[in-house]
């Protein structure tokens, strides 16, 4: 993750966080190329389709982040949305506040785009691996 230096010289990483069910989740921002109402992108998935083994209670996507494939170069076929719910903010979170999972939570993981946690005003984020994220 590239760090960003504040004015106190404590290591900042800029992250996308939204809603994904009933938790916050967050991607790095450096991932995320745009954000719009409506998918665009010829490949799109929802956030919770690709996150939940169940889809019982899908919330209905309400914004779309545009990502670029991890693997591919820069041709158009390398772009795709992700469908995420709730409000999209980006934050600045001090790195010293990122941690990775605990190994019971790692080795139960559903999907392995879920690498750490964090806190934002006192609630769970949970921090998603956007190389590991696949429509």
């Amino acid at each position: 993750m590239p760090l960003h230096r504040g004015h106190h010289a404590q290591a900042q990483v800029a992250l996308v966080l939204f809603c994904v069910g009933p938790y916050r989740a967050a991607l790095e921002a450096c991932h995320v190329l745009a954000m719009t109402d409506h998918p665009t992108a010829l490949r799109t998935a929802s956030a919770q389709t690709l996150l939940y083994e169940g889809g019982d209670h899908d919330t209905p996507s309400n914004r779309w982040l545009t990502m670029r494939d991890a693997q591919a170069a820069s041709d158009n076929n390398s772009i795709w949305q992700l469908g995420v719910s709730g409000d999209v903010t980006l934050q600045q979170l001090p790195a010293n506040t990122l941690y990775p999972l605990p190994k019971l939570l790692l080795s139960r993981r559903f999907s392995t785009a879920l690498c750490g946690l964090t806190f934002d005003q006192q609630q769970l984020v949970l921090l998603l691996d956007a190389h590991k994220l696949n429509p």
